[in-house]
């Protein structure tokens, strides 16, 4: 099988990057230069010698606050963009793996959100996120979305990363409590989503949305102190409420999710999010 890694500079296109060898598939990568997916006419100039099975979208507009003010620009990417891979595996048959976010919930039921939870994204960047879903739920090709929270690698800025910068600067760091949610470590996704590439499941026009975080859930502030306990670090750090920050963009209080359709669906094994956590920052960060 051949795969096309869209977005290959961020830190989930560079942990397919470093997975690759792992696999006995043909990858290539290629990121906004090259492949710019907001153009039909790029991306059908890069294709036209290039024979692909499935396209694995990693290009997205992440930064959550600067989609505030940048609409224009998150929107073009998170949702144009997708419109453009859509008709392009359309017309040549390829699968599309596209990925979105927990920020499209707003639940107020305090269990486990699954994928028909009604949707109610808080900010821009949600909304744009949403808009780009909504190409792949009306598409004829074979693609599916998974929406995932709280993403974490080695490479570019996340919340994992940023604790332990400021860790390393900051005596007092506050954190707000009340914000719960499943943190998602890269490298995982990255191997879950091989195992869907290649997954046989014929995936029904109702089924084309699904949930992947690491299992179990915490609050940015609990996920915190793990951070700096493993990382070893002597910073204090002090729970606050989401008001403390008052220009803070405003998020999901709660975006546990199910992972229960995608690991029947594809016969998922996910690690807890401790556990992963762990992995990352003893053996894979140090």
């Amino acid at each position: 099988m051949r795969l096309l890694i869209t977005g290959s500079n961020g830190q989930l296109g560079q942990e397919f990057y470093r997975i690759k060898s792992l696999s006995k598939h043909k990858f290539l990568f290629t990121d906004y230069n090259r492949f710019n997916i907001c153009s039909i006419d790029s991306i059908n100039s890069y294709m036209s010698d290039i024979k692909v099975d499935c396209i694995i979208n990693c290009a997205a507009y992440t930064d959550v606050r600067k989609a505030e003010v940048e609409r224009e620009k998150a929107f073009d990417v998170n949702s144009n963009g997708v419109k453009n891979l859509v008709t392009y595996c359309e017309d040549n048959n390829v699968k599309l793996i596209h990925f979105s976010t927990d920020y499209v919930y707003n639940s107020l039921n305090k269990k486990p959100i699954n994928e028909n939870e009604l949707i109610d994204p808080t900010n821009y960047y949600g909304f744009s996120k949403r808009e780009g879903e909504k190409h792949i739920e009306n598409s004829k090709s074979e693609s599916i979305v998974i929406r995932t929270s709280w993403l974490y690698s080695k490479y570019g800025n996340n919340f994992v990363n940023t604790i332990i910068d400021k860790s390393k600067t900051t005596e007092n760091l506050k954190v707000v409590s009340d914000q719960f949610g499943c943190p998602t470590y890269a490298k995982d996704l990255a191997e879950a989503v091989m195992q869907i590439s290649v997954s046989k499941e014929r995936i029904d026009k109702e089924a084309k949305i699904f949930n992947y975080s690491n299992e179990g859930s915490t609050s940015w502030f609990n996920f915190a102190k793990k951070i700096l306990l493993l990382y070893g670090s002597d910073s204090k750090i002090e729970p606050v409420n989401s008001k403390f920050f008052k220009n803070e963009v405003k998020r999901p209080k709660f975006s546990i999710t199910s992972k229960q359709k995608i690991i029947d669906t594809f016969n998922l094994k996910i690690n807890n999010w401790d556990s992963s956590l762990t992995n990352y920052i003893i053996n894979d960060l140090k």
